[in-house]
């Protein structure tokens, strides 16, 4: 039988085989001569986004350790991807509990972490420092050692959340600078990449290297930074802007004011107000809507190529009442017939839609979480199939504007083709929601003409999109929260063109009795103007139950 291959321990000499991984003596590690095969991770499974991978032979003395290696009372079972200077490994303590345990070239590496463990300093929103150390490893070269908790992954790896949980972390996170802060402590490097969240779904701030002694200013800066973070968390793929409910907003408008000394000077507070928003979404305020809806002629035209179309839903059960709508304004062009024969389509169709895809499911045994967006988007494109394919048989024009929401609750989606015009409309001011796809507005975006000359261009009924006349329709979306006491407005043409500045709409609709009633002086004051176009208005008021 042949004899076993042996190699010689380098620290103690003694004998070992080959296959051993540590000195059956003295139990140090084995050195091999072939370079060994390490398993790395998917970037889910490593620690921190941040770091980078560092293999084994990369660099000379500071090599890293195999896995079975022994560092104080941890044994390392996989070595994640590291950055230079560092390796990072998954290991298990003597309870055989895993941790992540950091090894740093540099001795005063974890200076500032050794400070925060032996000072105490430890929180729920912190991530758990379990231990700072050196040890002397190959050719007695000292390393720096830091262990944490494991898992922890960064939050912006999680994919998109929800504005709750947007808000509950940044409670929880608040709350761990405002103990930092009160042991006069600065974070000083919160970003996306510094928050993470452990196996036990607690959201914490990691990298605290940075940390240093407080001040006015350092305070102030952690509390932006978190807020910016969290902002950044909320924003959907897309977009601009975050749509937030109204509490959640007036939180962020605070946070980022322009001038700095009515923003965020106390973590405490900023937790405090994420909190009151988060509750807000957990007890939303009762709400209801009423609506009035109207169409007319106007003064010049023989015939209303306009339609609307409004569906309400109010279900009242023990745990609170839910109000779904669906508010449809159609414009129609190609003349006699086809304008009318369009835009009834355009109402009908997403009727239909909207009763099959939202209304009934609201009955069924276990209803479903919709996307009511992606529901009022899909409307729009199959009433374009179904006027599109009319209008190729007979050979017309026909086509139609569109602007629509479906409201569920205080939360309206919104989307719109054409120059068909939805407005928010609060106590003290007026935004349109919707932009027009017409020549005049291009002429706006290109700096050509101001704002204000599009109701009187003589270009400005040149339609560059509408419902019908291609096979394909592009669809405008927008997502708004609404308060009792606020206004959704939608309206064709007829009445925006003749009812400006937008101030004057604002001025009739929130010194109306009603709705209904708001709706009739919108016709008058149109008509009163010249009533150029059919008229078509819906209006819904958010109040409270």
């Amino acid at each position: 039988m042949s004899q076993p291959q042996m190699i010689a321990c380098p620290n103690c000499g003694a004998m070992n085989r080959t296959t051993a991984r540590f000195c059956s003596q003295c139990r140090a590690p084995l050195v091999v001569t072939e370079q060994p095969t390490i398993r790395l991770p998917d970037d889910s499974k490593a620690p921190f986004a941040e770091r980078r991978t560092r293999r084994l032979g990369d660099s000379g003395k500071f090599a890293a350790l195999p896995e079975g290696a022994l560092i104080g009372k941890y044994e390392v079972r996989q070595l994640f991807p590291a950055q230079s200077g560092v390796h990072s490994y998954l290991v298990a303590d003597e309870r055989n509990e895993l941790c992540v345990l950091f090894e740093a070239e540099n001795p005063e590496q974890w200076k500032k972490e050794k400070y925060l463990f032996e000072s105490h300093i430890a929180h729920p929103a912190l991530a758990l420092l379990t231990d700072v150390f050196e040890q002397v490893q190959y050719a007695n070269q000292r390393r720096a050692y830091l262990v944490t908790e494991y898992p922890m992954a960064p939050l912006a790896q999680l994919g998109a959340p929800s504005e709750f949980n947007v808000l509950a972390w940044g409670a929880q996170l608040a709350g761990g600078l405002a103990y930092l802060h009160e042991n006069n402590l600065a974070h000083g490097n919160v970003q996306p990449a510094s928050l993470v969240m452990t196996g036990s779904r607690q959201v914490k701030l990691w990298n605290l290297a940075d940390t240093r002694a407080l001040t006015p200013e350092l305070r102030d800066w952690d509390i932006l930074q978190l807020a910016k973070a969290l902002y950044q968390f909320a924003m959907p793929s897309g977009q601009a802007v975050p749509m937030l409910s109204p509490d959640a907003t007036r939180v962020f408008e605070r946070a980022f004011a322009q001038d700095p000394r009515q923003r965020y000077h106390d973590a405490r507070a900023f937790a405090a107000d994420l909190e009151h928003a988060l509750d807000a979404l957990r007890h939303p305020k009762g709400i209801t809507c009423s609506v009035g809806r109207i169409t007319d002629v106007g003064q010049k035209r023989e015939l209303n190529e306009d339609a609307f179309v409004t569906l309400d839903l109010l279900q009242a059960v023990q745990q609170g009442s839910q109000s779904i709508g669906l508010y449809v304004v159609a414009d129609g062009m190609g003349g006699a017939v086809a304008g009318e024969v369009a835009s009834k389509m355009v109402t009908q169709v997403m009727a239909r839609h909207v009763l099959t895809d939202v209304f009934n499911p609201q009955f069924s045994a276990q209803p479903a979480r919709l996307d009511y967006g992606a529901i009022l988007q899909a409307a729009v494109e199959q009433a374009n199939a179904e006027i599109f394919q009319m209008r190729s048989a007979a050979r017309t024009d026909m086509g139609s504007t569109v602007v629509a929401a479906l409201v569920s609750g205080n939360r309206a989606h919104i989307v719109n083709v054409g120059d068909s015009r939805a407005y928010w409309i609060a106590p003290d001011r007026i935004e349109k929601i919707t932009k027009d796809h017409s020549l005049v507005q291009a002429f706006v975006d290109r700096n050509e003409i101001g704002e204000d000359d599009v109701y009187t261009h003589p270009q400005r009924n040149f339609i560059l999109r509408n419902v019908g006349d291609k096979a394909q329709v592009q669809v405008d979306s927008f997502t708004r929260a609404f308060e009792p006491g606020e206004y959704l407005l939608l309206c064709s043409d007829g009445l925006w063109e003749m009812v400006y500045p937008k101030s004057r709409l604002h001025e009739i609709v929130t010194h109306a009795p009603s709705a209904q009633a708001a709706c009739q002086q919108l016709v008058d004051a149109a008509n009163k103007n010249g009533g150029d176009d059919n008229i078509t208005i819906v209006l819904v008021k958010f109040e409270a139950t």
